[in-house]
């Protein structure tokens, strides 16, 4: 059943919730499909919140384009809202939709066809764990098999070199996206560009693998999959665009990256590195006040409610600001997005000159790479992240998604290794599951 622009008849939707009180049914990737299914996917999971949630199917659904995606899906999510009767104990979560976006509001790939270009879900199934409790929410008497196998263990990452994986050519030409970035901000046409790239391995990964490795070895980040009969887009995203829960918005600013070190004194002097370069701090800086900028004109207040820290993870450190504002009923959390994407964290500044060059030069459609994808519950309350860190799997193999931010005083081949660094986040755990006979 599908809401759509053209037809907007839809019956109520009679929706319960219920404990799951034992067995592997209480871990939500349990309930991953192992076969390739007609049926939507979307898994979300965030370890070190102590949160996972898969939702399976589709009962009611709508689609968006175009430079209103985040009002119409607000419209949306206010109809199909009004229609549901929910069932549920009194300490139950509210069941969610999901929901993503792609970063232009147009995508021309076929590659990026199953997903189009926005979706949102309210999914026929949803398992959700907060903390020690997991909960199953069916819509119209739906049921469901509960899982009769454990999610897998985790693969330990390998150390694979992407520079091995990727042509010299494409190496060149990630370089000269730089250089063209740093001649615009020499002119002083822009003040910061994103440029990307993508990596094709023909690699295709046991997906319900993958995303056991990515939640072990990236806890404090969102760990998604949207997959549809055979089609994947996965990651592990670090960054926030935004978060809305107890009358608050809850929103960062992630820009300016280092790498890691075993020896923990080489660590901590990279991370200091970053905390006194002039360069790490110049991107950073303008991606703070950017997002306020942004959020100020939407009638908020917000503030920096720390310092600027280190973000660490696996393989890589960033520079990280919290912002948080109050947040008046009148505004929702699809309008809190259309205001902040994209920041100038993965777009550039100004936007308008960052996305000519982007558009001109980039050799690939970024699809929903980068794009804001999560999930919001029927009271309103919600998260969505930026879609980093991520892949898009399909019977050809796996492209990689990864990009730099560039400000004066970037040098290209440094970038170039950013990219590197942050291409190893997926590549490293495909790669790991090959060597141990897991693909697909």
């Amino acid at each position: 059943m599908a809401l759509t622009d053209q037809n907007e008849s839809i019956t109520r939707l009679s929706v319960r919730t219920v404990r799951i009180p034992s067995g592997h049914a209480k871990d939500p990737l349990s309930w991953f499909p192992n076969k390739p299914s007609d049926d939507i996917c979307w898994f979300w999971e965030i370890p070190e919140e102590e949160t996972s949630w898969i939702g399976i199917g589709e009962i009611a659904s709508t689609t968006f384009k175009g430079s209103t995606r985040f009002i119409e899906a607000n419209k949306s999510f206010k109809k199909i809202v009004d229609l549901i009767d929910w069932e549920a104990p009194p300490d139950a979560p509210p069941p969610r939709f999901a929901s993503g976006f792609s970063f232009d509001g147009t995508s021309q790939n076929d590659d990026w066809r199953f997903l189009g270009n926005s979706q949102l879900v309210f999914p026929r199934i949803q398992i959700l764990r907060n903390g020690e409790d997991t909960w199953l929410t069916t819509t119209n008497g739906t049921l469901e098999k509960m899982p009769d196998l454990p999610a897998p263990s985790p693969t330990q990452p390998t150390d694979t070199e992407p520079k091995k994986t990727a042509s010299e050519k494409d190496r060149d030409h990630y370089k000269n996206l730089v250089l063209t970035a740093l001649n615009e901000i020499e002119n002083g046409d822009l003040e910061k560009a994103v440029p990307c790239r993508s990596l094709f391995i023909k690699e295709k990964p046991e997906l319900q693998k993958l995303l056991a490795s990515l939640r072990d070895s990236y806890p404090a980040c969102a760990t998604f999959c949207i997959y549809k009969n055979g089609n994947a887009f996965v990651g592990s995203t670090p960054e926030r665009l935004a978060s809305t829960t107890g009358g608050k918005l809850y929103t960062a600013a992630l820009a300016g990256s280092a790498p890691r070190a075993a020896d923990k004194a080489l660590d901590s002097a990279l991370s200091q590195g970053l905390l006194t370069s002039p360069k790490e701090q110049n991107e950073h800086v303008l991606v703070v006040e950017e997002i306020l900028r942004r959020l100020i004109s939407l009638g908020l207040q917000p503030e920096t409610t720390q310092e600027t820290t280190i973000l660490k993870l696996n393989g890589i450190q960033h520079l990280f600001t919290p912002i948080n504002s109050q947040l008046s009923s009148e505004i929702s959390l699809f309008e809190a997005i259309d205001a902040l994407h994209p920041t100038p964290a993965v777009s550039g500044h100004p936007l308008k000159r960052a996305n000519e060059l982007r558009l001109k030069y980039e050799s690939f459609d970024r699809g929903w790479f980068a794009g804001p994808i999560g999930w919001l519950d029927i009271l309103g309350s919600g998260e969505f992240r930026v879609a980093l860190r991520s892949g898009l799997i399909n019977e050809k193999g796996s492209t990689l998604f990864a990009g730099a931010g560039v400000v004066n005083g970037s040098d290209p081949e440094r970038e170039l290794i950013e990219t590197d660094m942050k291409l190893k986040a997926m590549l490293d755990h495909i790669i790991a599951l090959r060597n141990n006979g897991n693909d697909v």
